[in-house]
């Protein structure tokens, strides 16, 4: 697409209302806030929180920041608008994806590679292959091998933590992660999330949260709308598309500051 390189790398996007195709506001996360959040908490994972695994962590600790760094590279070519409409309940919504995004990062370290392309992944079967290639490779260590699923539950939990922390702080409430071993909840000062386990330690994290909102113009929803309502749906979603990656263009970066902290 024309001048993509200029677009605003999208992180995450809340529509209002989330239902249905007359969508008067939009709020868009950057994608580096998140990544920079991510990193983070990476970074300040407790090393002895899997005791068993802490001998091991110095080995492939900068192999893990790397891949953290690095996790959603490829989410600003795969960005899209998504539309759906199910026929059972009527109900329509908008919505977008960054589907493969993971498949398209490279690394010259296969170990950081297999982390970005798993980190939406924890399986039996993709731990066992992607431990497999790195053994055939000959060049990491067998405790090094033993440390990749530990490296890639981090990575996913820092990765959904952070989500989770996007989500209350535009949503004020979340939908449960499952796959993901742990549970959290707002405090009434609708900027603290307790997070239960909490692996960073006793300290609070204060992580800041960089976005653009802005409101759809009636002749823009009107637009959109009509697309989306005789069936025209990539008119539709592309359009939104395009004024959400140019969103930073016309309206000023805001910041919410949120906290994570250990559940009392």
């Amino acid at each position: 697409m024309a001048n993509e390189k200029n677009n605003l790398k999208v992180g995450r996007v809340f529509f209002e209302p989330d239902s249905g195709p007359d969508v008067k506001k939009v709020t868009v996360l950057t994608l580096d806030s998140h990544v920079e959040n991510v990193v983070t908490l990476v970074e300040k994972f407790q090393s002895d929180f899997y005791p068993k695994f802490k001998r091991n962590a110095v080995e492939t600790r900068n192999l893990l920041i790397r891949a953290a760094e690095k996790h959603d590279n490829a989410k600003p070519e795969t960005f899209r608008v998504t539309y759906q409409s199910w026929k059972d309940n009527g109900r329509k919504s908008l919505g977008y994806s960054f589907a493969g995004h993971r498949f398209k990062v490279s690394d010259d370290d296969r170990y950081v590679e297999l982390l970005i392309r798993l980190h939406h992944e924890f399986s039996v079967e993709g731990i066992v292959n992607a431990q497999a290639q790195l053994r055939a490779l000959k060049q990491y260590s067998d405790e090094e091998i033993k440390r990749f699923p530990i490296d890639l539950y981090i990575l996913e939990m820092c990765d959904q933590i952070e989500a989770e922390l996007e989500t209350y702080a535009f949503m004020m409430d979340v939908q449960p992660r499952v796959f993901m071993d742990f549970h959290s909840r707002m405090h009434e000062d609708a900027k603290t999330i307790e997070v239960n386990p909490y692996p960073f330690g006793e300290e609070e994290i204060c992580l800041p949260l960089e976005y653009y909102k802005f409101d759809v113009p009636a002749k823009d929803r009107s637009q959109i709308s009509e697309a989306l309502e005789k069936g025209n749906w990539e008119k539709g979603v592309n359009f939104l598309r395009k004024m959400i990656v140019n969103s930073h263009k016309d309206t000023d970066c805001q910041q919410k500051e949120m906290i994570l902290c250990k559940a009392h």
